[in-house]
């Protein structure tokens, strides 16, 4: 009787009983959902403290320690986001790393018994630290089978966590990422270059299996692989460590669960520029630390962490051998263009005075190869007639020009070099031949692959692309290369790379 009642005030439209009914079942899903989560959420608490989980039936606190690694001194949640953890999981271990003690400190309650496992580690370290127990990642500090690294203002959900740890257990080469909140985190890839220098950062906007995530997040990885990379904890963090699991295979899996967020800090426009700032001192250390010279972001945009005019080059010469020719790398990319801003400036000078020059033997092969100085060269070389040297003063008496490139004549041998400034000796040599019945000999020096030719190469000169200008170069590049460098010089050039060159 009862049904026919409600199905006949429905048909006839009471608009006050439809409004109320439908209201009442909707207050009724949503009082199961709600249920249904507590006892989720219940269960899963009960599993965190110390009760058997179905993984490995060890509790979450015997397999995870939990490390906040990266948050500002001045406004941070970090007590908060701690006492998160610990009222979940009374007996986890939770270090806060921090570069040095800070201030104002950190409060947390010594008279509460939740925060007995809670370190606070301070990487400003005295001179009488114990070398054991120095590193905040050491065996003495972190003993569990996973780390879960933790940013600022967040609180932990127990079944997020038992989730992430079962991933990983299913997939232990990768490092679970799990998102803050409705923060989006997106996936990267990453593209090193470790020949040429260069890190190159690509988005991959559907991606769930990354090199790299950013965004707010939280991340847990197997304990061992933090003795596998050089400096886990490096700043700025995460971004830092991802770089060194890349170059070790590992992967990143974004978690479908989130955490929940903690309470909003740096609010105003001033504290977010300043915390802005001291991250790309950060990377500007970890990139130059690692030898990043060039770095392209997501954006298409170019950071460069190389030598400039006021820095020494990248790399010193021994025995006449570059050291990135020994750890099979090209010349660095930031002495290359060095390199190149010198020989413009100094083909302009020697042209202004009239100078007969042209490229010389791995310069010129540079310009055959790829119109610019080799991968491998450490110096650009160019010849020049021994009687036009008193055209150019400077290359009589040295000196630093107007524009500051320093003018040098070699303490052995009758040649020069001009560099990009006393303190970067990225240079080109000027090598002076003299000429004797048509024939250009080398003028009181000695350099490998350097030795008489016919002065019929240089007459008349042609002109050739290098280092993106028009440089006057012998009229027969080939056969000039394979009397200096020997037959088929471009051949076995492109066969032996820096061999041909540095034997």
């Amino acid at each position: 009787m009862f049904r026919k009642i409600v199905f006949h005030r429905l048909l006839r439209g009471q608009q006050g009983f439809k409004l109320q009914f439908f209201v009442s079942i909707a207050v009724l899903v949503l009082l199961c959902v709600y249920l249904f989560s507590l006892l989720t959420e219940v269960t899963y608490n009960k599993r965190a403290t110390d009760t058997e989980s179905g993984w490995q039936k060890k509790p979450l606190s015997s397999l995870v320690t939990v490390v906040f690694r990266q948050f500002e001194e001045a406004d941070n949640d970090v007590a908060d986001s701690v006492l998160s953890f610990v009222s979940a999981f009374p007996d986890m271990q939770v270090l806060v790393v921090c570069e040095r003690s800070p201030y104002p400190p950190i409060e947390l309650p010594p008279t509460n018994s939740s925060y007995r496992n809670v370190k606070i580690l301070s990487l400003d370290y005295e001179i009488d630290s114990c070398p054991y127990t120095s590193s905040p990642l050491s065996p003495f500090n972190i003993e569990t089978e996973y780390t879960l690294f933790v940013p600022d203002s967040v609180r932990v959900k127990p079944r997020v966590l038992h989730q992430a740890v079962i991933e990983a257990n299913a997939n232990p080469l990768h490092v679970i990422a799990i998102g803050i909140g409705f923060h989006e985190i997106k996936c990267q890839r990453i593209c090193w270059n470790y020949r040429d220098w260069t890190l190159k950062y690509t988005k991959d906007p559907t991606g769930t299996i990354c090199d790299a995530v950013t965004g707010p997040h939280a991340l847990l990885i197997k304990t061992e692989y933090l003795s596998k990379v050089p400096d886990p904890i490096a700043l700025p963090f995460p971004e830092s460590l991802y770089l060194q699991t890349y170059v070790k295979m590992a992967k990143v899996q974004v978690l479908y669960h989130t955490f929940g967020p903690g309470r909003k800090v740096l609010k105003t426009l001033p504290e977010k520029q300043i915390v802005a700032e001291k991250v790309k001192e950060q990377r500007s250390t970890f990139y130059k630390k690692y030898k990043m010279k060039i770095v392209v972001g997501e954006d298409g945009t170019v950071h460069e962490y190389g030598c400039a005019k006021d820095t020494p080059r990248c790399f010193p010469t021994v025995k006449g051998k570059p050291s990135y020719v020994y750890s099979d790398k090209h010349t660095p990319p930031c002495c290359l263009r060095n390199m190149r801003e010198v020989t413009k400036h100094v083909l302009d000078v020697l042209e202004q005075a009239g100078v007969r020059c042209w490229l010389e033997t791995s310069s010129l092969l540079g310009a055959v190869v790829d119109g610019n100085v080799l991968v491998w060269a450490d110096h650009v070389e160019l010849g020049i007639y021994s009687s036009d040297i008193d055209r150019v003063p400077y290359l009589q008496r040295g000196g630093t020009d107007a524009d500051g490139f320093v003018w040098e004549r070699a303490t052995k041998g009758h040649y020069y070099s001009v560099s990009l400034s006393a303190i970067n000796k990225a240079n080109v040599l000027i090598l002076p031949f003299t000429s004797q019945n048509g024939t250009m000999w080398p003028a009181d020096w000695v350099l490998a692959h350097q030795r008489e030719f016919p002065e019929r190469h240089l007459h008349p000169l042609a002109q050739i692309p290098f280092a993106y200008v028009q440089a006057p170069a012998p009229n027969d590049a080939h056969a000039f290369l394979d009397l200096k460098l020997g037959p088929n010089a471009v051949e076995k050039y492109k066969k032996l790379g820096a061999k041909l060159l540095y034997p």
